[in-house]
């Protein structure tokens, strides 16, 4: 039997799980919040100025969110694109900071979760070393402190899905089983938020139910754009629909 080096299959599922999972964007509060009229409008550069300089847990989380939000949405492939994934991640670590045990606490979490995916791309092999088990840290604590967080559900099955396609599930006690289970709990937590709708239907397009996955991305073009990540999210769906 071939021993792979655990460093080496991490780094490897790394890849997959970027493909497949990146993690749900998380809601954010943004009435009243400075930086809140400029994220919602698709400045996310300019809703992380403001909202960065204002240290309270609802800002730093807003400044988070909008911190990935630039990297994911407009500078995406870019040198620049790291850079505000790390600011991401240091905004979300001091909205904990500020409020390690409050109603914005698993939020929180899941920002930093996002971030640290979404910088798995950029960063090299050794760094993503251990990758899917510092996601894995963020969804379990998410859930521990709000069971139904339908951000973790939805990150937490399609990390599920991703490592055991690749087959290296055991290294982290992933489960073919939990995916779907978990992605149906977290559509029900929050049928009307469109990332999470085509998250569920890049899995279930991986597991080639087309149709089901089809139905799904019809869901999420049909739903109300609510501000500019919403309608960032709806052209991701249409891109699924036209993807080989």
């Amino acid at each position: 039997m071939i021993t792979v080096p655990r460093a080496t299959v991490v780094a490897t599922a790394w890849l997959l799980l970027t493909a497949l999972t990146l993690i749900a964007a998380q809601p954010v509060p943004y009435q009243g919040i400075p930086g809140g009229a400029a994220w919602q409008g698709g400045d996310f550069e300019a809703a992380y100025t403001e909202a960065i300089q204002v240290n309270t847990a609802a800002a730093q989380l807003l400044a988070s969110r909008a911190a990935t939000d630039q990297a994911v949405y407009l500078v995406t492939g870019s040198p620049t694109a790291l850079e505000w994934l790390d600011r991401a991640v240091s905004a979300a670590r001091q909205s904990l900071d500020l409020e390690p045990n409050g109603p914005l606490t698993a939020t929180a979490l899941m920002a930093e979760a996002r971030a640290k995916g979404e910088a798995g791309f950029y960063r090299s092999s050794f760094a993503r070393a251990f990758l899917a088990g510092e996601l894995q840290t963020l969804f379990e604590s998410t859930l521990e402190l709000d069971p139904n967080n339908a951000d973790a559900l939805v990150s937490y099955a399609a990390w599920h899905y991703a490592l055991t396609e690749l087959g290296v599930g055991w290294l982290f006690g992933a489960s073919r089983d939990k995916v779907l289970p978990m992605l149906e709990r977290g559509l029900a937590a929050a049928p009307r938020q469109i990332n999470l709708r085509v998250e569920y239907a890049r899995v279930l397009f991986g597991l080639g139910q087309d149709a089901e996955a089809e139905e799904q991305v019809e869901v999420a073009l049909a739903l109300p754009v609510r501000n500019a990540a919403d309608a960032f999210e709806q052209a991701r769906a249409r891109g699924l629909l036209s993807a080989p």
